[in-house]
């Protein structure tokens, strides 16, 4: 499970980065006197998802971070079975487990919705291509 995890937070994190530098791009591109009005409209709609997505990817990332904790700490307290009593030890090495399990479940959760979102960015972005297509198929 701290493979899976840990697998999964690198390509978390490596969206993260991605998503950090689409953010950048666009506010150069918003800040550039040039950007027509159009684009600007764009822009900022996009900025909005932008930064709703990069929330929910920074909370799947705290979620997965907690989640490799909850699977590190049982492999500690198993090597702890001599100061431990072993009567609590598996109950509170399966709790800790299954929490790690939820934490893991909330973070692909999280993914999910910010998958969803993506779309939204990328409908506005192909909003001028879409409307232009449109007109050409009215003539």
């Amino acid at each position: 499970m701290v493979s899976a995890a840990g697998l999964l937070f690198n390509g978390v994190q490596t969206k993260h980065f991605h998503l950090s530098d689409r953010i950048r791009g666009l506010m150069a591109e918003l800040r550039d006197p040039a950007t027509a009005a159009d684009r600007l409209n764009q822009i900022t709609a996009q900025l909005a998802l932008f930064d709703r997505r990069l929330r929910l990817n920074q909370r799947s990332l705290e979620m997965l971070y907690a989640a490799i904790v909850c699977f590190v700490v049982p492999s500690l307290l198993l090597a702890s079975t001599l100061w431990v009593g072993p009567l609590v030890l598996p109950i509170v090495i399966t709790l800790i487990f299954a929490l790690g399990v939820a934490l893991l479940i909330i973070a692909l959760g999280l993914e999910f919705v910010e998958m969803w979102i993506s779309l939204e960015t990328i409908e506005l972005e192909m909003g001028d291509v879409a409307a232009a297509r449109r007109a050409r198929h009215r003539k």
